[in-house]
């Protein structure tokens, strides 16, 4: 089958590229023919909440055959469209959305393809029917977007609800999120302590990971870290979309401050290894969510999970075996189930069976395959 994939890709950064990286590498790998078209610009640096789009030591792709995709001009949607079908008749072209954003562009894009080769089934890879956080805009652009494809890819059934409710009537086929495979092995936890600058006396150590914004709750967690057992420190790992103002109040108004570990900035694959390594569980408490690529990392490094129960994020958690499910936006009870978890001194023995089943049925094989 020829597919081409028209989203982001290496050399942007983030857990989008590394999605779209890794599938495009999967369906090669199952015997299709695979054409990736990136952004040459993704966001207008007016729109981008963050430092910087792409890895440290690279440039953004210059626009050309490679790169045609300019999120704000018209012509390059045109000009998408024609690089895609410039090799032949293409079987199927896929277009992730994660952001409304790029709506009127991934749009343009369908809508030229169609123009072009009605037969040509376009398909959108809906990482969310919505942007988190977002306005009555973001569902007015994501419908639209919504209105110009044949049939929609989700990662979860609450995705899945939510697509439905833009577009009653779209095609929707339900599949889940693989488990990255890539990541760097992971370090012990004293040479994590040591590199990350941490204190050799944190007899446990919880993670926050990932890009910090208002839905992903930490506030709840820095709220929660009061409660801990006093040998608990926390370790947030990630930057911050907006101003970091108001957790760094909550934190020096906390009395565990001290045992609050704060790396605000991006953390390229390399950090990974000791930033897992010091670690013994990670929360996520989402307000609310799709589903999580930070789930897939955990999984990847063997660490069990405490999540709010929203979303899919319930997928990965077998309660008492890989983790624990908590109401969203309540710091008592996300302190209790951390404090529980610790107290009842888990052993890996008691959830590998449980994410080695997961690895198997979530797998990158068992994903391309079922795509297409």
């Amino acid at each position: 089958m020829k597919i081409a994939i028209a989203s982001t890709f290496h050399p942007y950064r983030g857990g989008i590229a590394q999605f779209n990286d890794q599938m495009a590498h999967s369906l090669k790998s199952i015997g299709h023919d695979v054409r990736c078209y990136n952004w040459s610009r993704q966001y207008p640096s007016v729109l981008f909440p963050g430092k910087t789009q792409i890895k440290t030591g690279t440039t953004r792709p210059r626009s050309g055959p490679e790169a045609p995709m300019d999120s704000i001009s018209p012509n390059s949607w045109r000009k998408t469209a024609t690089e895609i079908l410039a090799h032949g008749d293409v079987d199927l072209v896929i277009l992730p959305f994660w952001h409304s954003a790029l709506a009127p562009a991934l749009r343009g894009v369908a809508k030229a393809l169609k123009k072009q080769s009605p037969v040509t089934k376009v398909v959108a890879l809906m990482h969310n029917a919505t942007s988190h956080d977002g306005k009555a805009s973001d569902k007015w652009l994501t419908k639209r977007f919504l209105n110009r494809i044949d049939g929609c890819i989700t990662l979860s059934q609450s995705v899945t609800e939510d697509v439905k409710k833009l577009a009653p009537t779209q095609d929707i086929k339900t599949l889940f999120h693989p488990l990255y495979t890539h990541y760097p092995k992971i370090k012990s936890r004293v040479e994590s302590l040591q590199h990350l600058g941490l204190p050799s006396s944190a007899k446990h150590t919880v993670l926050f990971f990932g890009i910090i914004r208002p839905y992903k709750g930490l506030a709840t967690l820095i709220q929660a870290a009061g409660a801990l057992n006093p040998d608990i420190h926390i370790v947030i790992a990630g930057e911050c979309y907006g101003s970091w103002n108001p957790y760094n109040n909550l934190i020096q108004s906390s009395p565990a401050k001290s045992r609050i570990h704060v790396f605000n900035k991006y953390i390229p694959d390399s950090e990974l290894p000791y930033i897992f390594g010091a670690s013994d569980l990670v929360v996520l408490p989402y307000l609310n969510a799709s589903q999580s690529g930070v789930t897939a990392t955990a999984v990847h490094y063997n660490l069990p999970i405490i999540a709010s129960d929203v979303g899919d994020l319930s997928a990965t958690i077998t309660s008492g075996v890989t983790g624990e499910l908590v109401k969203p936006g309540t710091s008592k009870e996300l302190a209790r189930a951390i404090n529980e978890w610790v107290n009842a001194t888990h052993t890996p023995e008691d959830f590998l069976p449980a994410y080695a089943a997961i690895r198997k049925t979530n797998s990158w094989e068992a994903f391309a395959e079922k795509l297409v």
